[in-house]
């Protein structure tokens, strides 16, 4: 118990931080609605060009919702490489892995203390901008129920993947280009900006293979089609949360290992 309580001091005290700075999240914020307003035309002239109502299962208002949702994710995302870049580079991971909580889990407190808050503030602006761009009624209180019964598991997927990479700066000392590299692919493949449906079958094929898609895609349906498969997307998300917990766990385990041989 002593342990939880200091990851939730941890948790708590992130969480503070992001509204210490309310200029870096306004900026945040502002990047947020231009995104949102581009992206809120391009796909308004793209149903109209193409005289649809519906496009890959979705109206023109759902297709809005699942793009608050699912830039609400992104764009909370935890940044793990910089941070544990540093640490490498300036030997205070020599120090952090003295304290009593572990390192990993520290790292999943503070990503945790600075997504969270960043999440509720990207879906209450991107679901105000929506409503008073287009007039679309707000989100459901089912889908956003349903929408953050989802997200939890994903944010421990995205988190479980992320600081796996950010941790190989304990070989590379910078896993920025690798990180960089893996968050297009949840752009993309994860389907940030394009639902799954509307992916040709070969890309969609590979896409359901893949773990992204249940870091983004998933949650944000439920947005729009509250509950519907929601155990079948758990249920993908804890078995593929088993994989990449147990390759991240395998790869921290390698890297204090090699730390100690070096005399880090």
């Amino acid at each position: 118990m002593s342990g939880l309580r200091k990851l939730l001091s941890v948790f708590r005290a992130y969480f503070r931080s992001v509204w210490a700075y309310p200029g870096a999240e306004a900026m945040r914020t502002i990047f947020l609605v231009v995104i949102m307003i581009v992206f809120l035309s391009l796909w308004r002239t793209t149903y109209s060009a193409m005289g649809a109502t519906r496009l890959g299962g979705l109206s023109l208002p759902q297709m809005l919702e699942y793009l608050v949702g699912t830039e609400a994710i992104v764009l909370a995302a935890p940044a793990f490489a910089a941070r544990i870049g540093d640490d490498v580079r300036t030997g205070g991971l020599s120090v952090q892995l003295t304290r009593p909580v572990s390192y990993v889990a520290f790292q999943f407190a503070v990503a945790a203390g600075e997504s969270w808050p960043r999440l509720a503030l990207n879906l209450l602006v991107g679901t105000a901008l929506v409503w008073l761009v287009t007039g679309v009624e707000p989100l459901s209180a089912a889908g956003v129920a349903a929408y953050l019964i989802a997200y939890l598991p994903a944010f421990l997927l995205y988190a479980s993947l992320f600081l796996t990479l950010a941790l190989t700066s304990f070989w590379l000392e910078d896993a920025w280009a690798i990180t960089f590299v893996a968050s297009r692919m949840v752009m993309i493949l994860g389907g940030l900006l394009v639902p799954l449906s509307l992916f040709p079958a070969a890309l969609r094929t590979v896409a359901r293979i893949l773990p992204l898609q249940l870091m983004v895609y998933g949650p944000a349906q439920q947005l729009s089609h509250p509950f519907a498969a929601l155990g079948t997307l758990l249920l993908s998300q804890a078995i593929w949360l088993a994989v990449l917990g147990g390759l991240l766990w395998f790869v921290y385990a390698r890297g204090v290992r090699a730390l100690h041989v070096h005399g880090g």
